[in-house]
């Protein structure tokens, strides 16, 4: 598989002689580094590519997105050469989870190589009843309480203005990101006809405060072939119980990475 394919948006460039491409998109508030453990992980093959949105970690200084539309087009044109070039499989947590599907959908518009697996996590289908908080309905003190409520931000956040008053920017700037579902360009869930000719994988954890198993199970409208997955853990359940998740996610990229390589890419539909 060819790595000569330029993407800003990845922290590092892909590995040659990867079978397969596994493309990571962090959660609201987060950065690549929640992927930082995952290519020692996952199976022979595969390599991890975490994605890093602007506006946090090693890209610090640059603006950051607030609109789904423009996130999914700029991600796209980034990496759109690169997904064309092998086979790839893309894994979304909790805001990841829209981006990543975003992207599925603008490639096979452009008659692109869709993913051999979409993987989806702790993010409910996006017609759904939004669970995650409105980006300007708390002030700073009490959206991070609404945060920490659900195990997205460290209690001792609270105690740290100075921490806070670089967090919670970029929180909210991706709690708009949410709120612009719409604009993410993905099919009706209403119209089975449009469904994206892809399969996903979505996974619940048991015990998330934030998402029901029922907003996630609803995903299955959007693709034309799902499965619903269920793991121990909160909302964060790769970090909070990794064996488990981990045990069901190489389940499937195993698969993956020991079927043809050269099957051609998906037709949009």
């Amino acid at each position: 598989m060819t790595t000569d394919v330029f993407a800003p948006c990845l922290v590092r460039a892909p590995r040659a002689g990867a079978r397969l491409r596994l493309l990571c998109f962090h959660h609201a508030g987060g950065g690549a580094s929640f992927f930082a453990s995952w290519q020692g992980r996952v199976p022979a093959g595969v390599d991890v590519l975490p994605v890093q949105l602007p506006g946090r970690e090693g890209r610090f200084r640059e603006r950051r997105f607030q609109d789904a539309g423009e996130a999914v087009a700029a991600l796209d044109g980034e990496l759109g050469a690169l997904l064309d070039a092998g086979p790839w499989a893309a894994y979304g947590h909790s805001m990841g989870a829209l981006l990543a599907a975003g992207v599925t959908a603008a490639r096979l518009r452009a008659g692109g190589r869709g993913p051999e697996t979409l993987f989806l996590g702790a993010y409910a289908a996006p017609h759904r009843t939004p669970t995650l908080p409105r980006p300007d309905a708390y002030d700073d003190v009490g959206l991070a309480r609404a945060l920490g409520d659900f195990g997205g931000l460290d209690p001792v956040f609270l105690e740290r203005e100075d921490w806070l008053r670089v967090l919670l920017p970029v929180v909210r700037d991706d709690l708009r990101i949410c709120a612009s579902h719409h604009r993410a360009g993905l099919p009706d869930p209403g119209d089975a006809g449009a469904r994206l000719p892809v399969r996903a994988e979505a996974f619940t954890g048991t015990g998330d405060a934030l998402v029901d198993p029922e907003g996630v199970r609803a995903w299955g409208r959007y693709v034309r072939d799902f499965r619903l997955v269920s793991v121990p853990g909160g909302h964060f359940f790769p970090r909070e119980a990794p064996e488990p998740f981990f045990a069901l996610l190489n389940r499937s990229l195993a698969r993956l990475v020991a079927a043809p390589t050269d099957a051609p890419p998906a037709a949009p539909g």
